[in-house]
């Protein structure tokens, strides 16, 4: 229903990615009718051309960038046009300094910021205070359930009867980490 924000992930940053353009224009045709906030990764990483075509072309907004790993990397792809909505991963792109430089970016050329947070705890906190400080920020995206996000925070996040998550307010990221159940994910590192 109208009730809730639906987003579609194509899982175009897949190595065997079979897909192309044509694909991915009819598949974003056909994703309007059902109101979709956006269409994520539906072409592969690389693509700026393909990126910068579709969005012209397509009804409903085009959101990737995911599997950056630096800052730079984001440059041809914001100053192309090549998305509507960019998807940086703080665990990925070198930490929250770098990432609120391509946020800035993204908001020079218009251009949306969700972070991508399928990572850890850690990562998901630092998603959560980047998005509350920025002004156009709307989305977290996070997985759930996962055990580096749900069982190494000694305070577990939850979504709320709204669907959102609570910002941390103690001092630093503000989450404490269960060492425990990081040694158990980690293997003995002695």
């Amino acid at each position: 229903g109208h009730d809730v924000e639906i987003m579609v992930g194509a899982g175009g940053s897949d190595q065997f990615w079979p897909h192309g353009y044509k694909w991915a224009l009819e598949r974003s045709k056909m994703l309007a009718d059902y109101d979709v906030v956006w269409f994520e990764e539906p072409l592969p990483p690389d693509d700026i051309d393909g990126f910068a075509r579709l969005r012209d072309h397509s009804p409903v907004p085009i959101a990737g960038c995911e599997v950056l790993t630096r800052r730079q990397s984001f440059i041809p792809f914001i100053e192309r046009g090549a998305f509507d909505i960019i998807q940086p991963d703080v665990t990925k792109v070198g930490g929250i300094s770098e990432l609120r430089r391509i946020l800035w970016m993204a908001l020079d050329h218009n251009i949306l910021l969700v972070t991508h947070g399928w990572n850890t705890a850690l990562g998901l906190a630092a998603d959560l205070h980047i998005a509350a400080a920025h002004p156009t920020a709307k989305w977290v995206e996070y997985i759930t359930p996962s055990p580096y996000i749900d069982e190494i925070a000694s305070t577990p996040f939850v979504i709320d009867g709204d669907g959102l998550l609570k910002i941390p307010t103690t001092p630093g990221l503000g989450i404490e980490l269960d060492w425990d159940r990081i040694k158990h994910y980690s293997g003995d590192v002695s």
